[in-house]
């Protein structure tokens, strides 16, 4: 959001319109809030920042579709009862995001399915403090949604070669492991971000790229810039299939090999450092303590909601299917299962091991390696 500033004349309008807001709730009336934050003013240089495109799925939207999200929503919190919503954060800029119909009041579909709940009134946090009123420190918040406008956030989303976005291979944060929730596959879910029209595009999108790349001349790096600048619909796609056929193209080299040492030497070899928070969020790390053959044909999991006994599918690579689509830890899982956003997937799936139910928590922690003496 740098580079922004906060026109005079829409400044002074707003702070009219706030200085009513806090009446309202001074004598415990309704609120109102004016719309300004769909007027020119404000909506123009956002537009501005990356064109006409949802900061979320990164979809080219319609002039009469933009939205302007509040991130921290202004009116309420879904799920946390009593909370006023950011009311003093509504008129203020750097609260505001470009969202597409789909992801700002949900519609999006996977396979003639409706998905995805929207973002809506949804601010939920990973971890933190949460702000309540006027003055709070924002700074002790930790968002779950992924923020298109902070740095570091754009990073952890990926793209895998069939156009699904993925999380990225960055370790997961202390914050994520503790939670066992990964920030990325919430935002996924949430927004639809998979929906079948967008994630069949980015594919297509992508392969272009992966031919794009084997042309040379001038005339396929045009057209390579033109899909990858910021500006351009899903480019962050198109840039993960440009670096990926960048790496593809890179010769093969190994380790330089050490001096000889002289016979019965140990010669030390760097291992990449491991994502120890990682067995907290998804199952990668447990898979060697399955049986091969049941993984194979797919581990049953179960869990219970609302009086009903829920399905799911543990798959040889770690995900797990619910309604047909893998994802890559429980919590998500669970909660596509469920429709609720505060089911903990550890605690909620249950699987046999040699006679022995458990929840996945449980079979987890019975695995727990022991911990490195300081």
């Amino acid at each position: 959001m740098s580079g922004l500033t906060t026109p005079t004349a829409w400044a002074d309008k707003t702070e009219q319109t706030l200085r009513k807001v806090r009446a309202a709730m001074a004598t415990d009336q309704e609120r109102t809030f004016k719309a300004h934050w769909s007027e020119d003013e404000v909506r123009e240089p956002l537009l501005a920042l990356l064109g006409p495109k949802c900061w979320y799925c990164e979809t080219t939207i319609q002039r009469a579709d933009v939205n302007v999200d509040h991130f921290r929503p202004k009116s309420d919190v879904l799920g946390e009862t009593g909370h006023d919503g950011y009311w003093w954060l509504a008129y203020r800029i750097d609260n505001y995001r470009i969202a597409c119909k789909h992801c700002n009041s949900g519609g999006a579909r996977f396979e003639g399915k409706r998905e995805g709940l929207a973002k809506g009134a949804r601010f939920p946090l990973v971890a933190g403090v949460r702000a309540w009123k006027e003055g709070d420190d924002l700074d002790l918040e930790q968002p779950l949604l992924l923020d298109p406008a902070r740095p570091g956030d754009p990073d952890l989303l990926g793209f895998d070669t069939f156009g699904y976005a993925r999380r990225s291979a960055a370790p997961y944060s202390p914050a994520e492991s503790h939670g066992g929730v990964c920030r990325t596959e919430e935002t996924i879910r949430i927004l639809a971000l998979n929906a079948t029209q967008i994630t069949d595009q980015r594919r297509e999108l992508m392969e272009e790229i992966a031919d794009l790349a084997q042309m040379p001349g001038p005339l396929a790096q045009k057209h390579i810039a033109k899909r990858v600048r910021p500006t351009a619909q899903w480019s962050a796609a198109a840039t993960a299939a440009l670096n990926l056929q960048r790496a593809c193209a890179l010769p093969i080299t190994g380790p330089v090999p050490p001096a000889a040492a002289p016979p019965g030497t140990a010669t030390f070899t760097p291992t990449p450092a491991p994502d120890r928070g990682r067995r907290k969020v998804n199952l990668k790390d447990l898979l060697g303590y399955l049986d091969p053959a049941d993984l194979a044909a797919g581990i049953t999991l179960t869990g219970r909601h609302d009086k009903r006994e829920l399905r799911a599918t543990l798959l040889r690579d770690g995900k797990i299917s619910v309604l047909g689509r893998g994802w890559d830890t429980p919590t998500t899982a669970a909660r596509v299962a469920t429709g609720s956003d505060d089911v903990n997937g550890w605690d909620f799936w249950r699987l046999t091991v040699t006679g022995v139910e458990q929840s996945l928590g449980e079979f987890r922690d019975a695995h727990e390696p022991p911990s490195t003496p300081a």
